[in-house]
């Protein structure tokens, strides 16, 4: 089985809180990360550690060079990234102390997407 999955490569800003920043307020982080993520690219990295050939379809700013990176360490062919001007999306991600979580989402290259990167003829998906 072959597979394209097509969809948000982000770099996530996680913070490790002690409770929800409610307005007003400025709270001290416990621990902060920054992982590759993104709905997209967590279902190619998921397939492709499943076993399944897959394909990633998305863009990138210039910055996100570790996303293209973390897909291709995990067997993710990255032939349809595109890498864009401008930034990749961004998430910045509270996870509070029961694992709740809130997060902010900046759509970034990922709001790139025109018809000339995705054509549909009916018959088969071509990208560029």
């Amino acid at each position: 089985m072959k597979v394209l999955c097509f969809g948000s490569m982000n770099i996530d800003y996680v913070y490790s809180v002690d409770h929800m920043v409610n307005i007003g307020e400025t709270e001290t982080s416990l621990g902060m990360s920054i992982n590759p993520g993104g709905k997209g690219l967590n279902q190619s990295v998921a397939l492709a550690r499943a076993g399944v050939e897959v394909w990633h379809a998305g863009m990138i700013g210039r910055e996100g060079k570790n996303l293209k990176e973390k897909c291709i360490e995990n067997g993710v062919n990255v032939g349809y990234v595109r890498t864009v001007e401008g930034q990749s999306g961004h998430t910045i991600i509270q996870v509070d102390k029961n694992g709740d979580n809130s997060i902010i989402l900046f759509g970034g290259a990922n709001q790139c997407m025109t018809i000339g990167f995705i054509k549909y003829d009916g018959h088969a998906v071509s990208l560029w």
